[in-house]
């Protein structure tokens, strides 16, 4: 039987001086992981030479062009769990452990549910399959002094933790899908294979006291900065492609519903804003439509 406890894997792209950061701070947990792998997605800056430098102890994997986090996402699981690690970290570059007892903490969590626990995390959220939305977990539940909280799934930079056993059967991230929603894709994929997905009530609730989330207001279709706006094109698409996956079809009519609705009311912007935010939901309905899954 291996005794390989725990192991971590992080995406990076052109980020070297933010990863430096992120690895200082992994290494520096009470509970570090044995092994730590970087998955670099084609990064053009000096990754490699500062990493080199000052972490010759941790593994380099290079890509070779950019794949996405979904596609790099798949590769760092599937190296690590064929290596016969138990728990792995499924880490960004720019998202590191927000406290140095974080890993110890989650993989406690984990360890003391056992095998059926397919995942633990800082920060998750209820799925609700009618309308393809996310549900927020209350503060309320939060304080009930419960030690875990079973959620739908665990956002990325969340210190996501998986089974290993859940990679060696076949769950790992759509490749093809990119960016956007390829860990809710997988955290489905999971809770279909009968894994629980756990969230650590403390953690969770220092999480929300950091970034001040007690309340959180969503303005319906808030403008957003424009250098941003190609992210929806992925959400959209990639989100419709998950609901029919999953066999969601009341999801799959709210999302596209919700996203046209959306584009309608972004006009209240400015023309040319809402014009930006239409034809970004076309494109991605007609490409989910034509089975086309383009890369930026």
């Amino acid at each position: 039987m291996s005794n390989k406890r725990f192991a971590a894997f992080v995406i990076t792209f052109n980020r070297a001086e933010i990863l430096m950061d992120t690895i200082h701070k992994i290494l520096s947990q009470t509970l570090p992981p044995e092994k730590l792998l970087v998955i670099d997605n084609g990064s053009t800056d000096e990754t490699k030479k500062k990493l080199d430098e000052l972490y010759p102890q941790v593994e380099y994997f290079s890509m070779g062009y950019n794949a996405g986090p979904a596609g790099g996402d798949k590769v760092g699981l599937e190296m690590l769990a064929k290596e016969g690690y138990k728990w792995i970290f499924w880490g960004d570059d720019n998202d590191p452990p927000p406290t140095s007892d974080t890993c110890e903490k989650l993989i406690t969590l984990a360890e003391s549910y056992g095998e059926n626990c397919g995942q633990v995390g800082m920060v998750g959220s209820r799925f609700n399959k009618y309308t393809g939305l996310l549900e927020r977990i209350t503060t309320e539940e939060l304080r009930e002094k419960k030690p875990f909280i079973e959620v739908d799934t665990i956002g990325g930079g969340q210190c996501k933790i998986v089974n290993g056993n859940s990679i060696l059967k076949g769950i790992v991230t759509e490749e093809k899908l990119f960016f956007g929603f390829e860990d809710l894709d997988f955290d489905l994929s999971q809770k279909e294979a009968g894994y629980k997905l756990l969230v650590h009530s403390g953690l969770f609730l220092d999480c929300r006291e950091r970034w001040n989330r007690f309340e959180v207001d969503r303005p319906v279709a808030r403008k957003k900065d424009e250098g941003v706006l190609w992210r929806d094109y992925y959400s959209i698409r990639n989100a419709l492609f998950i609901m029919k996956k999953h066999r969601l079809p009341f999801a799959w009519l709210s999302f596209l519903a919700v996203s046209v609705g959306k584009s309608l009311l972004s006009y209240k912007h400015g023309l040319r804003y809402g014009s930006l935010v239409t034809r970004n939901t076309c494109k991605a309905v007609r490409d989910y439509s034509l089975r086309r899954y383009y890369k930026r």
